[in-house]
């Protein structure tokens, strides 16, 4: 994701903002568990730059899946933004990894980036999707949509025909992108309380150059985060406390369930391993869980 990728980091301020009134009042409603679910991943399994350090280096491609599955419990699923796959691709994604694996699709552009995203084409496609999501089954994590960056607040009548038209039951998370979107609380807000009646999940992007996204407006007991870092840039290990400080302080009032996406360039992307497995290490010391840390096959 290059959403928000900046070449040095040295004048941003990575500071989390303060939870406001309205997301604590959503929140405390929540029934409080003692240990979270958490759910960690990729946005791709098919990296062959991950043969021979999260993958064995005998992996074969069709196996990738697989291994990766032995390792995450969860993906995100970003190659659905270009269509819904079909149900022979599906199986074989379901047949590859352990039953309580979770796949977090994301919705096909062909919905999302449209002058109207209600227009009758974009309800057609998003049927199909929908079919896609039922046919994953126990599977199925969150589905998100990310907005197109001209998608902004003048559309507003069009987000609450979109949000209203998704079938509650199912979880869903949507990511806006426009800067207009986060320039005041009072629209910020409205859009909260428009996710908190449809059990829509705001996505939190955590990314170098647009700190705006980063709302934490959340309305349920989803926490989805999108994590964009350089993984041998030492100012990731402060935003990783700071995650997990942060998370801690949700669960507290009643976030359930984590989602915790990573992304970073594509030739760095082995050191996934050693972000996951600093950020597991104080996790399951914190919230006294038992996550598996990553294997590093290199080693």
């Amino acid at each position: 994701m290059k959403f928000g990728q900046l070449d040095t980091w040295e004048d941003v301020n990575f500071s989390f903002p303060k939870l406001s009134k309205q997301t604590k009042s959503y929140l405390s409603a929540l029934e409080k568990v003692a240990k979270p679910n958490f759910y960690i991943g990729a946005p791709v399994f098919s990296d062959k730059n991950y043969k021979g350090t999260l993958f064995p280096s005998e992996t074969k491609q069709k196996d990738f899946l697989e291994a990766y599955g032995k390792q995450f419990n969860s993906i995100e699923v970003a190659a659905t933004r270009f269509g819904t796959p079909k149900e022979s691709t599906l199986q074989k994604w379901k047949d590859s990894v352990a039953d309580d694996f979770k796949f977090s699709l994301k919705f096909p552009q062909v919905i999302t980036h449209r002058k109207d995203i209600n227009e009758v084409a974009a309800k057609q496609r998003l049927e199909d999707f929908l079919v896609a999501l039922d046919f994953l089954g126990e599977k199925n994590g969150v589905a998100f949509a990310v907005m197109a960056n001209y998608f902004r607040p003048d559309k507003f009548e069009g987000l609450i025909e979109f949000v209203e038209y998704l079938p509650k039951d199912v979880p869903f998370a949507i990511e806006l992108r426009a800067p207009e979107w986060f320039q005041s609380d009072a629209l910020q807000n409205e859009w909260q309380a428009l996710f908190a009646e449809n059990n829509i999940t705001p996505v939190l992007t955590d990314t170098p150059g647009r700190r705006d996204v980063l709302s934490f407006k959340l309305t349920n007991e989803n926490l989805f985060i999108r994590y964009v870092g350089d993984f041998s840039n030492p100012l990731d290990q402060k935003r990783v406390d700071q995650w997990v400080n942060r998370i801690i302080e949700l669960v507290d009032l009643g976030v359930k369930n984590v989602w915790f996406y990573a992304h970073q360039p594509g030739e760095k992307r082995a050191l996934v391993i050693e972000f996951f497995n600093y950020l597991l290490e104080r996790i399951n010391h914190e919230l006294n869980l038992s996550i598996n840390k990553l294997i590093n096959y290199e080693s």
